[in-house]
């Protein structure tokens, strides 16, 4: 997967102008009628590194003519096992396994933002204003948690104990491959012992994710314009900055395309060095792996490194870590050091709707100044299609080079 970048510019010229925004959902592959599309309020997205992506619309839920609840309020045990369109219409939100798909952007532009399951339904009777029932969907991820499994691993990497699984949904026997970064297996040590103590697969990868420093997203499949998979949903495992992770990157700048902008600098909690303490029962040693920022391989953006510096902040042991090498204890010291400098600069900004901006990919921030104009992983995004049209927000960290910050 390569990785492109785009100006706001280009995505104005690709989008249409960022007129007329538009949203599809298609509910068991069926788009919704007229009269229920002509109900919808507002549609929103969100997405988050750490969660399973989900989605939900608010409808209105009043009828004027006949002084009823469209939806939910006025259904009765014979109407919902019946087969009119009244009660068609009052079962169509069910959360009930049923198989919904939603595409955002813009005229002859939508993208795929998810498929997943409805698994909430919250009416809202207000005292003032019209009704409204808000439903809420999770992507797939949500039906592929399995089974519980108790595994011992021995004498492998993290990527090689991520490519042992294949996630499965028991329902509908599809299955999710997971992938990993290439460029991350070469510096990889070996573990020489990790345990999957009863959990589901799902969790287990996220925890050796976190551990390591890594991610684990969604990767949904890819069509072409005729809606043929050119490529089947996947899941990623490996680091945030893999340049063959990211689809697209786009560029924002403040003063231009960013609505709002709020970044926060703070060196709370911020520490120059990490110890990884462990204890070897053969040898009745302790194990003992140390990262500075100082280190080579610790590639810091210089402005906020220099700041660091400046501030002294303190050394940070950690103790108690299953850890079997010195190896081992090194990396991840490293890794501990590298997600607390990410989280040193984490900015929260809104843009006008841009698919392309989806966690787990990068925005280029302009205009900034040198502390806070970069590169950043997108941490969480949420997509509003509503009455004051499209809208992006998004958070990220900071995960440029060690380099000056762009202004």
């Amino acid at each position: 997967m390569g990785t492109q970048t785009f100006t706001m510019t280009d995505e104005s010229l690709e989008q249409g102008g960022f007129y007329v925004p538009q949203f599809e959902l298609r509910i068991e592959g069926v788009g919704l009628p007229r009269d229920v599309l002509r109900d919808v309020q507002e549609v929103t997205y969100h997405d988050d590194i750490n969660e399973i992506d989900g989605f939900e619309i608010t409808v209105n839920n009043w009828d004027p003519e006949k002084r009823s609840y469209k939806y939910v309020g006025s259904e009765t045990p014979d109407s919902l096992q019946g087969t009119s369109d009244e009660s068609v219409r009052q079962r169509l939100f069910d959360p009930c396994n049923k198989e919904v798909t939603l595409w955002m952007g813009y005229p002859g532009k939508l993208q795929l933002m998810m498929k997943g399951i409805f698994v909430s339904l919250t009416p809202n009777f207000p005292s003032g204003g019209g009704p409204t029932l808000t439903v809420g969907a999770l992507n797939l991820l949500h039906r592929f948690r399995g089974e519980k499994h108790t595994t011992v691993f021995e004498h492998k990497t993290p990527s090689e104990i991520a490519k042992t699984f294949t996630l499965t949904n028991p329902a509908t026997h599809t299955q999710l491959q997971v992938v990993v970064s290439s460029n991350a297996q070469q510096d990889e040590p070996e573990l020489p012992y990790v345990l999957q103590d009863a959990q589901y697969d799902l969790t287990f990868l996220m925890s050796l994710a976190r551990k390591n420093g890594y991610v684990v997203l969604l990767l949904e499949e890819l069509t072409d314009e005729l809606g043929n998979v050119t490529a089947p949903a996947q899941i990623y495992f490996g680091p945030s900055d893999d340049t063959g992770l990211r689809k697209a990157t786009v560029e924002v700048g403040w003063g231009k395309s960013l609505m709002e902008f709020k970044p926060t600098l703070t060196t709370a909690n911020q520490i120059k060095s990490v110890k990884v303490q462990g204890w070897n029962r053969d040898t009745k040693s302790v194990i003992e792996g140390k990262a500075s920022i100082t280190d080579s391989n610790i590639d810091f953006n210089g402005n906020l490194k220099e700041l660091l510096n400046v501030c002294d902040p303190h050394e940070e042991q950690v103790v108690n870590e299953p850890v079997f090498t010195e190896e081992q204890a090194k990396s991840r010291a490293r890794d501990i050091l590298l997600n607390r400098f990410r989280d040193m600069a984490t900015p929260s900004a809104t843009t006008v709707g841009v698919p392309d901006i989806r966690a787990g990919r990068n925005v280029v921030i302009t205009g900034a100044g040198s502390r806070f104009s970069g590169n950043y992983f997108v941490t969480q995004t949420t997509h509003t299609i509503g009455s004051s049209g499209y809208t992006t927000q998004f958070n990220a960290r900071r995960e440029d080079p060690d380099q000056g910050g762009q202004s």
